[in-house]
């Protein structure tokens, strides 16, 4: 089979209709005894890769479209010592980074500016309780609006430019065309210092890595994210934090950790997310050995649905949609061990220093889910088979691994799930 010749060779305007016909009769024809399940695997992943490229295409467009206002703008006039630091991403990502985020202070080059934040508004409660002495001010984005309301993003454009900022530092290090980047064409400040950028579609980063007049460039391309982040603030301050993980100081409990453990069901895609069924037979296995409380934590009206169906066959309980995130963090950081999909949750565990076991699908292991690699224990990661093959067949993939469908991850079994997190504590008693 060759994918990519049937892609190419697909005219867009009959759209994915005649691609997976197309796709579908030449796999047939050609590989007749292939099974039914790699066919579809096979179609799926030409219909993923499809709509990557109208992606591709349509976020280029927008760039360009939406600059268009920036130019209506007054003329910027920027003010001697005025830093703007750019972290509009999720909140997981956050987790990561916000340790190195004091050492712009308590760096000589950057310790007599006035500092602002540009954050996204997802994180606003945990940067406001754990993080607002690190900067000066802060800006709030919030991103789905952003992105939805032209008159929402002239409003934050306006504001940019009126703040007169000298230097902006874009430290992410996927950094989107459409908010980071004309974030900082808004900001226009005198010196633009963001990382080489490390998007899929190399016309993204051909369009975004020109904006900035210094680029970082990491040691490696599969290094760990919070490793990337104390690489770059080392960089570009001179200084960075020195822990061995990420650590959040929620504040020690005399009676230590509870006995409960969290099931965290969410993500922002149903690949990542582990099904409803595999939750119900791990936490059948977990009741055979363990009478501690299964706390069942998520947002999304997803997880609210899978809560409710793990529910009405087990007796765990759910916060679902009825914890803050600061109480969040005070149910990890009280954890007797945390599951979860790859999501910002697995992150806050290990900045609690809690065991964690991560069910991931492979897309980007490296950079987020291979704690081990970045010499940080009692983290424990399970993977579909069918990744992990493709993983020693090919060796070191990129941390750019798209190939996961929803039915990789729901193949993972509970068993398996139950033996990671026997592993995680295990790790945990030998570090203590």
């Amino acid at each position: 089979m060759a994918p990519i010749s049937i892609l190419s060779s697909c005219d867009r305007r009959h759209g994915c209709r005649l691609l997976l016909e197309i796709s579908y009769s030449q796999a047939r024809s050609a590989h007749p005894k292939i099974s039914m399940s790699i066919k579809i695997r096979y179609l799926s992943l030409l219909l993923r890769r499809w709509n990557s490229r109208k992606e591709k295409e349509r976020t280029l467009r927008n760039f360009e479209e939406w600059r268009e206002p920036l130019q209506r703008l007054p003329p910027p006039h920027p003010r001697q010592g005025r830093l703007l630091i750019i972290r509009l991403d999720d909140i997981g990502d956050y987790l990561l980074f916000r340790n190195q985020l004091p050492t712009y202070k308590k760096s000589a080059r950057w310790k007599e500016h006035f500092i602002t934040l540009l954050g996204n508004s997802s994180w606003k409660e945990l940067f406001d309780t754990f993080d607002q002495d690190a900067v000066d001010a802060t800006i709030w984005v919030n991103k789905g609006e952003y992105l939805t309301s032209a008159a929402y993003r002239a409003a934050v454009w306006s504001r940019l430019r009126g703040q007169g900022f000298e230097t902006v530092i874009a430290p992410s290090r996927t950094r989107p065309l459409l908010l980071d980047d004309l974030c900082v064409l808004a900001a226009a400040p005198t010196l633009a210092i963001g990382s080489m950028n490390t998007y899929v579609h190399p016309a993204w980063n051909q369009a975004s890595d020109p904006l900035y007049l210094e680029l970082f460039r990491p040691s490696k391309k599969t290094l760990h994210e919070f490793q990337f982040n104390g690489e770059f603030a080392a960089w570009i301050s001179g200084n960075r934090y020195e822990g061995a993980r990420p650590r959040i100081d929620v504040g020690a409990r005399s009676d230590g950790p509870g006995s409960h453990i969290i099931c965290f069901l969410g993500a922002n895609t149903r690949s990542r997310r582990w099904p409803a069924k595999r939750w119900v037979e791990f936490i059948q296995i977990y009741r055979r050995q363990h009478a501690g409380p299964v706390i069942l934590a998520g947002s999304g009206r997803a997880e609210l649905e899978l809560a409710a169906a793990i529910q009405a066959q087990t007796d765990a309980r759910s916060i679902v949609g009825k914890a803050t995130l600061i109480e969040f963090v005070r149910w990890v950081s009280e954890a007797k061990a945390v599951l979860t999909n790859d999501t910002m949750a697995g992150h806050l565990a290990v900045s609690c220093a809690r065991p964690t076991v991560i069910i991931a699908n492979g897309v980007n292991y490296q950079r987020f889910t291979e704690y081990r690699a970045a010499g940080i224990e009692n983290v424990v990661t399970v993977y579909p088979d069918v990744f992990t093959r493709r993983r020693e067949r090919f060796a070191n993939l990129s941390y750019n691994y798209t190939d996961a469908l929803t039915s990789d991850i729901a193949s993972i079994s509970a068993r398996r799930v139950f033996a990671a997190l026997e592993e995680s504590w295990r790790e945990d008693d030998r570090a203590s």
